[in-house]
């Protein structure tokens, strides 16, 4: 009954904003920036980001685990139509051991460097591009240690849904083709489909898959609707193919969103509910559950 009410107030405050939204309200794309910004040759060339996504729960037996994981985003439009993209990831994590004592590790993620072509026709923005992750992230040799900093990659992609799988991989090289496609409306309302695909390739005996290369598929669809000048609410949902991993092989996932600001600066709430195995049902007992919370500015 508690969840029930709790959607219930969320069904609330989005029927609300509909309500309240002007007739010609302004679409924000799914993205922190606008993927047609190619019309804007000299302005607004650089962007940057971040965020902070959290976890608390007991995972395994009365083990408390906890973790925060900081995300840095920059984006450079480098001509006309194409920007580069670098992204890294950081994760903390708090566990409790099986003695009984806690542990706590932070480790560094994959940097990913992308170059994407972007353009528009009519109320359709398109981008297409390459990515390839650097091999940061690495798990100790020592085998109690090694537990805690893998706790520290699989939560931080958990809590995610496992998008952006690559991030957190350790002992990995990754080679991404990004794919995205959006549609925004004049009365305010945007759609959003995404293919990520890739392959995964383990340098190290350390990593868990048993596969050398491993594919990776990530697709996402995404509604949002700009209800007022400075706020939008929508909803993106997730699937994550790894068909050879069998820990990880599925994972579905929905993340409602607010998004607040305007061009040049915004900030943005998502809740990830991750729907089926591994990770969910996110609020279930031992499943994993994630906060993000955001921002960003255009310069």
């Amino acid at each position: 009954m508690p969840l029930l009410r709790g959607w219930g107030v969320v069904g609330f405050v989005f029927a609300a904003a509909l309500w309240l939204a002007p007739a010609e309200a302004r679409a924000f794309p799914d993205e922190p920036y606008s993927l047609d910004e190619g019309k804007k040759a000299h302005t607004d060339r650089f962007h940057i980001m971040g965020e902070l996504g959290m976890f608390a729960g007991k995972l395994e037996g009365d083990q408390r685990s906890i973790v925060m994981s900081p995300l840095l985003e920059m984006r450079f439009q480098l001509a006309y139509s194409v920007v580069m993209q670098a992204v890294w990831g950081m994760s903390y994590v708090n566990v409790d051991t099986e003695q009984g004592e806690p542990d706590n590790d932070f480790r560094f993620g994959n940097p990913y460097l992308a170059f994407h072509y972007q353009g528009k026709k009519g109320q359709f923005s398109y981008r297409v591009g390459l990515g390839v992750t650097v091999p940061v992230a690495t798990l100790p040799g020592d085998i109690v240690e090694r537990v805690t900093a893998a706790s520290a990659y699989f939560l931080a992609a958990a809590l995610r849904g496992n998008t952006m799988f690559w991030l957190w991989d350790p002992h990995t090289v990754s080679v991404i083709v990004p794919i995205a496609f959006e549609r925004s409306k004049p009365s305010g309302f945007l759609w959003g489909a995404y293919l990520d695909t890739g392959a995964l390739i383990k340098l190290n005996d350390k990593n868990a898959r048993t596969s050398k290369t491993d594919f990776i598929m990530q697709m996402a669809a995404m509604m949002g609707y700009q209800a007022t000048d400075w706020l939008r609410v929508g909803s993106r949902f997730s699937l994550v193919l790894i068909p050879k991993f069998n820990e990880q092989k599925t994972q579905l996932a929905v993340e409602p969103y607010l998004r607040f600001g305007r061009d040049r600066a915004f900030g943005a709430i998502r809740v990830n509910i991750n729907i089926d195995n591994p990770n969910g049902f996110s609020f279930d007992s031992r499943q994993v559950w994630g906060l993000r919370i955001g921002g960003g500015a255009s310069f």
